[in-house]
């Protein structure tokens, strides 16, 4: 008997459609394959047939007679005409698309799932994809990454191992059984896999992405594995021993942190690595890599390590990982009284807000230079926006100077600005980016202050001029920096040198001074020095709740609405933001033509050549 609430939800939730596609899956591939353990011979255009048939099955009506010729071409492209005819006929006398609704009718119940028009529908079509699947899946019965296993089918229900020998065909390139007994003797992992590192290091990214654990923002973590396959020898998968991970890192602590990798095609990594490590002496003193630094290309090499640990690692004996990267990590000492990083102070910040950027400066490289004309125009760009932004709203530099015009939200009781991927921030061109990690995704108020300067005249009349970008000026070329880096480079760095001059910037012991980002930990410093629950502090800096509590029952902002706690973030930002701003007046909206804009030049001197 049915239960209402088996009958009361009309959809499959993604559970639920996971185990009727397994089901399928695991049903469709016993038959798939039974034939040929029983020494039958089937040729490679039965399966082709069979997953074409299902593939189309899936997007027809159970009561469909004939199949649109659009949706039969698209799935039998590269068919003969005689495997088309066959994959017609089996629509029309099998009729898959029929019998599979009492398959999904037993799924249904065998899941214990809501049954009813929706869900049945569901689960039929997750049916007919697991069985195209499966189809898929038994042309691989015969790749070396099945038979070295003991048990190939349960390498081709494994979906890593499927993915593996996806991107892995049977060629002579490609992983084989061994050659030898030796190379099985000394081999520890289960699987000889004789494709080379780097041949690997886009389908592991690939994977790892697809699991969620890493986003969009790959160049660190590519830079690290191309230097991974250039420091070990790019050796085959099966040959690289837990020696080639203590190697890795004993390098990263040898290279000073200015040493450049460059590519496999030009740079350090095109050239032998025997070559390049002579040529560089160890790093000493302040050259040497931060441990964090270190740590984080290890930590990327564990991830890729316990990717290849599925297939093309598989230890043969225990469950213990082979290349443990983990194990080279190097120990991080936090001590307060020296930060690696120092704060901007409010009298760093009032001189800023009061160097002629704001006060009133020349056109184009000529910004800082008001008393050389007698006065000046208040230009409004990226220079003078995206300080303020920064230290308003304590956001870090790229994520001020990332902003889209449809990120602030100005026609509501608290304006705010969203924190968010977009397009503008995109590694890809086709999937939005730009967020580090999820906790970074925030909605921040806007200060009184950044409203009362004009900050929503300015982005409406950005918006107006048919830009998505609120600085638009920093990605105007392709092929130059972007985004934060080219604000450095054309305004940031000048900003910088001017403040230090009359404020001199705070610096750590090894002679750092405070840099752009530092906007942001003074801002992370003045929350610190208030009343604020550590909840709010993260909420605002967008960093990662700690704890039961905070991750899974701290909700107040579906309870008591967004815009409750909204306010009560403005009011605490208020509260502790310094007055640095009062002395400006709203100056009037002035544009520099967009080539021109952001592009202040230096106060005084060169300044081109120093870091900030």
């Amino acid at each position: 008997m049915i239960t209402s609430v088996q009958a009361s939800r009309g959809y499959l939730t993604a559970s639920e459609a996971v185990a009727v596609f397994r089901r399928g899956l695991d049903q469709e591939l016993g038959l798939a394959t039974a034939a040929r353990f029983d020494g039958g011979d089937v040729d490679e255009r039965t399966p082709r047939v069979f997953e074409a048939a299902y593939r189309i099955a899936a997007r027809l009506e159970p009561d469909a007679t004939c199949v649109p010729a659009d949706l039969l071409h698209a799935h039998t492209n590269g068919f003969s005409d005689e495997d088309r005819r066959a994959v017609v006929l089996m629509l029309k006398v099998v009729a898959p698309q029929a019998t599979a609704e009492t398959e999904a009718e037993k799924a249904l119940t065998a899941i214990n799932a809501p049954f009813n028009g929706g869900t049945i529908r569901d689960a039929r079509v997750q049916i007919l994809l697991a069985k195209a699947e499966a189809q898929a899946r038994a042309l691989l019965i015969g790749h070396p990454l099945a038979t070295s296993a003991g048990d190939p089918l349960s390498r081709l229900l494994d979906d890593d191992a499927v993915v593996a020998m996806r991107v892995a065909p049977t060629s002579a390139s490609s992983p084989s059984p061994p050659t030898s007994t030796a190379d099985v003797a000394d081999c520890p992992y289960l699987t000889i896999d004789t494709r080379r590192f780097s041949e690997i290091i886009e389908p592991t990214i690939a994977a790892i992405q697809r699991s969620g654990d890493w986003n969009e923002d790959m160049a660190q973590r590519r830079t690290a594995m191309r230097a991974f396959a250039w420091i070990a020898g790019d050796k085959r998968l099966c040959d690289y021993r837990p020696a080639d991970a203590e190697l890795y890192a004993q390098t990263l602590a040898h290279l000073p942190k200015t040493f450049k990798w460059g590519t496999p095609k030009a740079g350090a990594m095109s050239r032998p690595f025997s070559e390049v490590l002579a040529e560089t002496p160890p790093a000493k003193g302040t050259e040497k890599r931060s441990p964090r630094t270190l740590n984080r290309d290890l930590t990327t090499m564990s991830r890729v390590a316990g990717q290849l640990a599925k297939v093309a690692w598989k230890p043969k004996l225990g469950g213990a990982p082979i290349m443990n990267f983990n194990e080279h990590s190097a120990g991080v000492r936090e001590d307060i009284n020296d930060p690696d990083r120092m704060p901007w102070t409010e009298e760093n910040l009032r001189a800023a807000f009061s160097s002629p950027i704001y006060t009133g400066g020349g056109g184009c490289m000529k910004r800082f230079k008001a008393a050389l004309l007698g006065g000046g125009t208040v230009w409004q760009d990226a220079a003078y926006w995206a300080p303020l932004i920064m230290a308003f709203t304590f956001v870090a530099r790229e994520e001020a100077c990332g902003l889209e015009c449809a990120d602030f939200v100005f026609d509501v009781k608290v304006p705010y600005v969203i924190i968010r991927a977009n397009m503008t921030r995109s590694k890809d061109g086709e999937t939005p980016g730009g967020l580090k990690r999820s906790s970074r995704m925030r909605m921040i108020p806007l200060h009184s202050e950044l409203l009362r300067l004009g900050l929503q005249r300015y982005v409406e009349r950005i918006a107006a001029d048919g830009h998505v970008m609120v600085f638009p000026e920093l990605y105007q070329d392709e092929h130059t920096k972007q985004g934060g880096n080219r604000f450095y480079a054309c305004a940031g760095r000048y900003l910088l040198a001017y403040v230090d001059e009359i404020e001199p910037l705070l610096r750590t012991r090894k002679g750092k001074r405070a840099d752009l980002h530092s906007m942001r930990t003074a801002g992370g410093s003045a929350l610190e020095d208030s009343d604020a629950k550590q909840l709010q502090v993260d909420d605002i800096m967008g960093h990662a709740r700690e704890g039961m509590g905070p991750r899974k029952y701290s909700k107040a902002w579906y309870q008591k609405g967004g815009e409750v706690i909204l306010a009560k973030r403005l009011k605490l930002m208020i509260e502790v933001m310094p007055d640095v701003t009062s002395h400006l007046h709203p100056a009037p909206l002035q544009l520099l033509p967009l080539a021109e804009r952001s592009r202040t030049g230096s106060a005084n001197g060169c300044v081109s050549r120093k870091k900030a």
